[in-house]
């Protein structure tokens, strides 16, 4: 439906703020909906592309008011014409009732497209009769809502409101379903992920890696410069919850700036902080001890530590860490000994 004239034309998005989620800048929320939507298609033109409130009221049964948030929503608007609501909703968990939560979020969407509608109608002195609500051949305009799961784990939970509720099959044709749509971003194929031209092509590929327990071995030869770094940043310690992430932002601003903000850039300095401790802690142990024991602690407890930061078994930390086949081999005698130690002092 045509915008009123006198209306303004709503601006672009641009955060103005480094920690707001990545998802928000346009290019982004674009390139997610052109892959995953479109199959790669550019349908999607961030130019078009205005915030939509993340918020909505909606009057309960007993005539309470109350809000729901979703994470990034964006309208998309084409020539003054509304075409689509856009919306992302970021899980790192799995929720059960899912569904019908997107069904609530799907149903303030419209309610709000109504009472737009009826503001429209009004300001042009063209007001639909209170019983009809709107005017024949009055349409609204489609919400899309896409769920982005970011877990490791294979999705188990109902995506269809049939699959949530208790339903005898005699009622299935007075009960509409509705479904969800779910992308699982940790199972994305890297066909898939090398269509993404933003930053989130580095998101999925560290999932998927993630997932495959080869987050060094894969975001090592991750080549591709990051554009918004600062909320890169953060999206990583959200949805990780390793806190290096935050610590470091500072430090790949400033390496972006010499269009050396990448993954590789910032593995090279996790590895180096993590050397670094392992062997400060080695050289103070052997201070106490020996300096060869000492040093072998620091390494074994560093390769714990590596494993236990990124999920991943006592081998394959000593393997990403360069630890030698004689290394290896003596940690189990190593550890063996460490448990004896810990239960005499206990």
């Amino acid at each position: 439906m045509e915008k009123n004239e006198k209306s303004k034309e709503p601006k672009a998005s641009k955060p103005d703020q480094t920690e707001k989620l990545l998802e928000d800048w346009n290019d982004v929320f674009a390139d997610i909906l052109n892959v995953l939507v479109c199959g790669g298609e550019q349908r999607v033109q961030e130019k078009y592309l205005v915030d939509n409130p993340t918020s909505s009221q909606y009057k309960a049964s007993d005539g309470t008011y109350h809000e729901k948030m979703r994470d990034v929503c964006k309208e998309d608007i084409r020539n003054g014409v509304h075409f689509a609501v856009w919306g992302l909703e970021n899980q790192t968990d799995i929720n059960r009732v899912m569904v019908a939560r997107c069904m609530g979020y799907d149903y303030a969407s419209y309610d709000r497209m109504i009472k737009q509608t009826q503001d429209e109608n009004k300001q042009n002195g063209n007001t639909a009769k209170f019983t009809e609500v709107l005017h024949k051949g009055q349409k609204l305009w489609p919400t899309v809502t896409i769920v982005l799961y970011f877990g490791t784990e294979k999705w188990d939970a109902p995506i269809t409101l049939w699959e949530l509720l208790n339903l005898p099959d005699w009622l299935k044709s007075f009960v509409p379903d509705y479904h969800i749509n779910l992308i699982q971003i940790a199972f994305l194929e890297e066909e898939t992920i090398n269509k993404f031209k933003s930053d989130f092509q580095v998101i999925a590929r560290f999932f998927r890696a993630k997932r495959l327990g080869k987050e060094k071995e894969i975001m090592y030869n991750d080549k591709k410069e990051w554009i918004h770094v600062s909320e890169m940043m953060e999206f990583f310690h959200t949805f990780t919850g390793d806190r290096r992430y935050r610590e470091y932002k500072e430090f790949l601003v400033e390496e972006s700036k010499k269009g050396e903000a990448k993954m590789c850039t910032l593995l090279d300095a996790f590895e180096k902080e993590g050397l670094e401790k392992g062997m400060k802690k080695g050289m103070a142990q052997g201070m106490l001890q020996g300096r060869e024991e000492g040093i072998k602690d620091g390494r074994y407890s560093l390769a714990e530590d590596f494993a236990k930061r990124n999920s991943m078994n006592i081998e394959t930390s000593m393997t990403q860490l360069g630890f030698s086949d004689e290394e290896k081999a003596g940690y189990n005698a190593w550890k063996a000994k460490k448990n004896k130690e810990d239960k005499k002092t206990a």
